[in-house]
């Protein structure tokens, strides 16, 4: 009977302490593996399409030494790029597939994301689940001047919120 208690508590004492919060470094890691952070944002630019081009030159990326566009086309060039990059954008230029090159598309760099700070909320208990609500806030670092093509203030951190879940002797991070 004492070693069946023995074990009885030995077991419990085990699962309380796999079953602790984790903490802050463990759960950064988790994000960062299950959601890809950091990660690169990046936009598509269809280079034979003269709605980018006008897109580019409305931005005056243009005039920045970003690109040239070739504002008008002979009836034989039609369906060649409008739009090429100059030496200013080549750092900012992500390699096509050999399917965006048939198809003239180049996607360029945004910015990058990172996290930057993760709050860890009050675990909670439901259905014999452990779970802690997680939210996080989302950097935007190395902001090329690419960044005017999308309508977001790259400046400003993003909060987004996550749940941790305590299942098969492990903390697993549920994807939002």
């Amino acid at each position: 009977m004492k070693k069946l208690f023995l074990i009885f508590t030995l077991i419990s004492v085990i699962g309380c302490q796999t079953n602790q919060k984790p903490d802050k470094e463990t759960v950064l890691k988790m994000i960062n593996n299950d959601l890809n952070y950091p990660r690169t944002i990046d936009y598509e630019i269809l280079c034979s399409d003269p709605a980018h081009a006008k897109k580019l030159l409305d931005l005056k990326l243009d005039e920045k030494g970003m690109v040239t566009i070739y504002k008008t086309q002979k009836l034989k060039d039609i369906g060649s790029p409008l739009i090429s990059f100059n030496k200013a954008a080549q750092p900012y230029l992500i390699k096509p597939t050999e399917k965006e090159k048939r198809l003239d598309i180049q996607k360029v760099k945004i910015a990058e994301e990172t996290i930057g700070n993760i709050k860890l909320g009050n675990r909670s208990e439901s259905n014999g689940k452990t779970s802690i609500p997680v939210t996080y806030t989302v950097i935007c670092t190395n902001i090329t001047p690419f960044s005017v093509l999308m309508k977001r203030d790259f400046s400003k951190p993003i909060d987004r919120s996550t749940t941790l879940r305590f299942t098969n002797g492990k903390w697993k991070l549920i994807k939002p």
